[in-house]
C-alpha cells in the first residue's frame, strides 16, 4: 500500500514527497485512482479561485516529482499524461480508501451469507486502516465531499461491527465502545439506539432509559426537535420492560391530536413501581403542570364572557399519583 487518505495524507515509503501542493495532488490522483483528473481540477485544488499565472508549470513540476519519487519504489505504480490531465495507473488496493471500501463489501457478504465471525473480522481489519479523519487537514470543496463520503462510510462500518457483536452476544465489548462513541457523537441517533439496545440486552434497563433520556434532552436544546419514530418506540420498548408510564406525548399534528386519547396518570401507574427514575418523576411532573395552565388559559379564551369572573380553582397538586394530573381532552391546543 503507498497512499494513504484514511487519516493525515502521505505516501508510505516514498521519502521526498512532502509539502502542501504535493500532498494535494497526491490525494486528488489517489481519491481518483486509475481516473483522469484534468489540469484545471488540480488548479482549483491548490489555489481555489486565485491561482497565479505560473500555476500549470508549478503543477507539471510537482508532478514531475510524484513520477520521480514513485519509479523508485518496486510497486507497479505510475502517473501519466491523459489528455488535458494526469492520471494514477496502480492497483486500487495501493489506496488504503479503496482498500476499506472493498473490505466493507465483503463484510456485508459475510452476513448475508450468515457468518458474523467472519464479518466481524472484515470490518475491524477495514476500520484499523483508519488513522484520523478522512484527508485530515486539506480543505479543497473537492477532496472535503470526498473525505465526508469516508467518514460517513466509516460511522456504518463502525455500527455494523457494534451490532454483530451485540447479536453474538459480547454487550460489554459494545456498551464500553458506544459509550466513547456517544460521547463523540452525542447527536447521531443510531449510536444511542445501539447503546440501549445493548443496555437492555445486559439486563440494564435503568441505564438505557438514562442514556435515551440524554440523547433526547440535548437534540431539544441544541436542534429545537425531538426524537423520531423509532427512538420514541425504543423509550416506549425501555419503559414496558421498567413497568413504568409513557411520557407525556405531545403532538404537532393538530389533524391528529383530537384523537389522542385521554392523558390519565393514576397512584398505580408509579407508586407501585421501585424503579422509578427520578428524572422521569421530573420531566412528567413539569409537563403536567404546562398542561394544566395550558387548559386554564384555553378555558379562559374560549367562554370569556362580558364581565365573565372565571370561578376559582382549586390549586392543583403536581406530584404524581395524589391526584388526577390532567383533565381527559378532546380538542387540540392552538
Amino acid at each position: 500500500m503507498r497512499f494513504r487518505i484514511l487519516g493525515t495524507p502521505h505516501l508510505e515509503n516514498t521519502p521526498g514527497c512532502g509539502g502542501r501542493r504535493v500532498t494535494l495532488i497526491a490525494a486528488m490522483l489517489a481519491a481518483n485512482v486509475n481516473k483522469t483528473v484534468s489540469l484545471d481540477r488540480l488548479i482549483d485544488a491548490i489555489w481555489e479561485s486565485s491561482p497565479p499565472m505560473t500555476a500549470r508549470e508549478q503543477v507539471q513540476n510537482c508532478v514531475s516529482l510524484l513520477r520521480r519519487r514513485l519509479a523508485r519504489t518496486p510497486d507497479d505504480i505510475s502517473i501519466t499524461r491523459w489528455g488535458l490531465g494526469y492520471r494514477l495507473n496502480a492497483n486500487p488496493y495501493t489506496v488504503d480508501a479503496r482498500r476499506f471500501e472493498g473490505e466493507v463489501a465483503v463484510a456485508t457478504e459475510l452476513v448475508a451469507g450468515n457468518r458474523p465471525e467472519a464479518a466481524k473480522e472484515t470490518l475491524r481489519r477495514a476500520l484499523n486502516l483508519w488513522s484520523g479523519p478522512a484527508l485530515d487537514g486539506l480543505e479543497p470543496v473537492e477532496l472535503r465531499a470526498y473525505a465526508n463520503r469516508l467518514d460517513e462510510m466509516r460511522m456504518r462500518a463502525t455500527e455494523q461491527l457494534i451490532q454483530l457483536e451485540i447479536q453474538t452476544g459480547r454487550h460489554d465489548e459494545a456498551i464500553a465502545e458506544l459509550r466513547s462513541l456517544t460521547r463523540l457523537h452525542p447527536l447521531r441517533e443510531s449510536y444511542m439506539m445501539l447503546l440501549t439496545d445493548a443496555l437492555m440486552h445486559s439486563g440494564r434497563q435503568s441505564e438505557a432509559l438514562a442514556a435515551y433520556r440524554t440523547y433526547a434532552d440535548l437534540l431539544m436544546t441544541e436542534m429545537g426537535a425531538g426524537p423520531g419514530p423509532d427512538a420514541q418506540a425504543r423509550e416506549l420498548e425501555i419503559l414496558q420492560a421498567l413497568d413504568q408510564p409513557m411520557s407525556l406525548p405531545v403532538s404537532t399534528d393538530h389533524r391528529q391530536s383530537s384523537q389522542t386519547n385521554p392523558v390519565t396518570l393514576g397512584p398505580g401507574d408509579v407508586a407501585g413501581s421501585n424503579r422509578t427514575e427520578t428524572e422521569l418523576l421530573h420531566h412528567l411532573n413539569t409537563a403536567v403542570s404546562h398542561l394544566q395552565a395550558a387548559f386554564r388559559l384555553v378555558g379562559q379564551a374560549q367562554h370569556p364572557g362580558p364581565g365573565h369572573r372565571p370561578e376559582p380553582e382549586p390549586e392543583p397538586s403536581n406530584v404524581i399519583g395524589e391526584t388526577p394530573v390532567a383533565p381527559a381532552f378532546h380538542q387540540p391546543l392552538m
